[in-house]
């Protein structure tokens, strides 16, 4: 197994950092879920994901980061898509629900 040198005060300082980036993070995702924003779930892994993975440059160096940022993106890019089509189609299954509710009410 390679050992990995770390600094303790930068690994602390952003580990810190990172905490409370989740905090607030966290707090806005439960707003825009109660706003009923559509689709901010997909987004907010991502973005939560790449924050945290910016915050580890300064304890693993860039190299490091950048090729678990490639992996993560190839395992990524297909959740989104699929995560974002599916919701598209819910909404339009939703929508035609709608409108054949509204047709009977209104005969």
């Amino acid at each position: 197994m390679q050992e990995i040198s770390v600094n303790w005060t930068f690994f602390s300082l952003t580990l810190a950092s990172t905490f409370v980036f989740g905090v607030l993070f966290a707090a806005l995702v439960r707003w825009s879920a109660k706003k009923k924003m559509i689709s901010q779930t997909a987004w907010a892994v991502a973005i939560g994901v790449t924050v945290t993975l910016l915050a580890m440059i300064p304890v693993f160096g860039l190299q490091v980061v950048a090729i678990m940022f490639c992996y993560f993106m190839a395992s990524g890019i297909p959740m989104i898509a699929e995560y974002l089509l599916r919701v598209a189609r819910d909404a339009e299954e939703d929508a035609e629900k709608a409108k054949g509710i509204a047709k009977d009410l209104f005969q």
